[in-house]
């Protein structure tokens, strides 16, 4: 049986994914070397409250219930933001988004999921999982709840509005913005959460174990699946898994390429070389189609 285990480290290995101070540290070296005089120790009391409301100590919500959209992925989409933040900055330092809209943004990708935890005392469903179907909204929601209670509430708009941008069911041209550098640091926000999901080096097993649950929790999968109208629900975790090329080549690589411009492409600026992000997706495209290979030939074979 597959164990739940968060990544250790990032896609390159350098970041520990468990702690929150290690991400801290590695975002700070990141935007003081892109926006240099500014004081970034807001980073440290943002992690303090990403903690608080995923380990459940703080007193209005309850701690991740969810297995696949957990804190270690959270940790990553922020890491992976950050990192293409960094480039497309590096790449058009004229168009520079500035460093109230980067902390925005790093704001938004700590609290992009949290619409997946359940207010204390909510009865309503018995897991936070429960609420994938709506979880975009709710994290907005809690964006403008929690971010003025750390003295962010002039980025508490702005942050919720760029959560929107992870919304896969949304087209981003469709989202209302301030700006067109809004629209930029979405299209990254919405970009970084789609690639370190499909990075990860267990993507495929996480998805057949925990993103099934979490689909079955919320009536999207299962015998008693209740999809909304125009989705075929997932009848068990083969369909998803067999289902995942659909998501990968006809969802994920066109809102990639076409809805957020190809902003993939600015981990390839920060990094100065290869982007390490879309050779482990590739790597991931390729297990899963030799897995697929093996279910045609034991099929063959009964």
């Amino acid at each position: 049986m597959y164990q739940n285990r968060e990544r250790r480290r990032d896609v390159t290995g350098y970041v520990d994914l468990t702690d929150t101070g290690a991400l801290v540290s590695a975002l700070q070296a990141i935007l003081v070397e892109r926006y240099p005089g500014v004081d970034w120790s807001v980073l440290r009391v943002l992690g303090e409250l990403f903690d608080a409301l995923y380990q459940g100590e703080h007193p209005d919500y309850l701690g991740c219930e969810a297995s696949y959209h957990d804190a270690g992925h959270v940790r990553d989409v922020t890491l992976a933001f950050a990192r293409l933040l960094a480039g497309r900055e590096l790449r058009w330092p004229d168009f520079s988004v500035g460093p109230r809209l980067a902390l925005a943004g790093v704001a938004a990708a700590f609290l992009h999921d949290a619409g997946y935890l359940r207010r204390r005392g909510d009865r309503r469903v018995s897991t936070g999982a429960a609420y994938t179907r709506c979880h975009v909204s709710r994290g907005a929601r809690l964006a403008r709840a929690v971010l003025p209670t750390i003295g962010l509430g002039d980025i508490a708009p702005l942050s919720a509005r760029l959560i929107h941008f992870t919304n896969c069911a949304v087209p981003p041209a469709s989202l209302r913005v301030a700006d067109e550098s809004e629209r930029a640091v979405g299209a990254l926000l919405g970009s970084a959460d789609l690639l370190a999901q499909m990075a990860e080096p267990d993507y495929l097993d996480r998805c057949y174990y925990y993103l099934y649950d979490e689909f079955e929790a919320s009536g999207l999968a299962g015998s008693d699946a209740r999809p909304p109208a125009g989705m075929r629900p997932y009848r068990s975790r083969d369909d998803l898994l067999q289902r995942t090329p659909d998501f990968i080549y006809h969802l994920a690589g066109p809102r990639l390429d076409q809805d957020f411009a190809g902003s993939y492409h600015y981990a390839s600026v920060f990094f100065g070389g290869p982007n390490p992000y879309l050779d482990a997706i590739v790597a991931n495209c390729d297990e899963l189609a030799r897995r697929a290979g093996d279910r045609g030939a034991s099929a063959a074979s009964a």
